[in-house]
């Protein structure tokens, strides 16, 4: 058994066998109960009768909890939550219900999904729990777009709450070539991209990659990375701007087009992109592709 704690991204850790262990589940749900039900059940009967265990267990579970000091009982009748005790609970009531509502979402079951949100809420990494996150956030945006079927990227962002999301893109041909529709481009560049948000403006940051094809001129094998690129808005295009080892352009740039619906909903952004790449364009032509971003 474990003493429970969030500190610097360290959770309790699993029995030997991999398994939850369930004396940390117990005193989750105990901490959980402590801010979500009435007083008169925050007691050894109270919890005995919630969670279907022995008065003894419970007992016993609350004294351990005492000296972990998540719980003061100088009443036992009416043990309360210390003020580590009631930042912990707060903080694992809130990756229970960022995992809950996840998987509620997803499709599971109400029952299987609060005993599987308990168990990630004490487990899951911060990253994990990061990327759950913004996951909902992208849920809830594409909730309150649903009934628009096109939109901008400035609308997106301004249903989005700041922070980093990272999105799957495409760079398609701007014509099929032999059958051929994804752009070579689409190798010239780290996935995902990143939607970076601060105070509700959006910015799209694509990482180059070094990438190897033949010369248009030699056919000689050639190593290069995209190094120049331009985005069309209003009509005309406009240069990309470097941050770091990235090259940025404004969301505001990209329409969006609402497919689907419900489960199968995705936000399809898109925006007309020139580019060429660092060996020159004698041997690798620039080149026109469309850029696309999901959500």
């Amino acid at each position: 058994m474990s003493a429970l704690s969030i500190k610097d991204d360290k959770l309790p850790g699993r029995s030997s066998s991999g398994a939850a262990d369930p004396i940390d589940v117990l005193k989750l749900r105990v901490l959980l109960a402590f801010l979500n039900e009435a007083p008169k059940v925050c007691t050894v009967t109270g919890f005995s009768n919630l969670f279907g265990e022995g008065k003894q267990k419970m007992s016993r579970l609350l004294i351990t909890m005492e000296k972990e000091g998540l719980i003061c009982r100088e009443n036992v009748r009416n043990p309360q939550l210390t003020a580590y005790g009631l930042e912990l609970a707060k903080r694992f009531d809130d990756r229970y219900n960022v995992v809950l509502n996840h998987l509620l979402y997803e499709g599971v079951d109400l029952d299987s999904a609060e005993h599987d949100a308990l168990i990630q809420a004490l487990y899951l990494s911060a990253e994990g729990i990061r990327t759950i996150r913004q996951a909902e956030r992208c849920y809830q945006a594409k909730y309150r777009l649903r009934k628009q079927s096109s939109f901008s990227g400035e609308e997106l962002c301004s249903f989005l709450p700041d922070g980093e999301y990272r999105l799957a893109f495409l760079f398609y041909r701007e014509t099929a070539c032999d059958g051929e529709i994804v752009s070579m481009a689409n190798r010239g560049f780290e996935h995902p991209c990143t939607l970076s948000l601060k105070e509700g403006t959006g910015k799209i940051l694509l990482t180059p990659l070094v990438m190897e094809a033949r010369s248009k001129t030699t056919g000689a094998l050639m190593t290069g990375s995209i190094r120049n690129l331009t985005y069309l808005e209003h009509g005309r295009f406009k240069p990309a701007h470097i941050e770091n080892e990235s090259l940025v352009i404004p969301a505001n740039a990209l329409s969006f087009l609402n497919m689907g619906s419900g489960i199968g909903q995705i936000l399809h952004g898109s925006v007309i992109m020139r580019m060429d790449c660092s060996v020159g364009t004698a041997h690798m032509p620039e080149s026109t592709a469309i850029f696309t971003m999901f959500i």
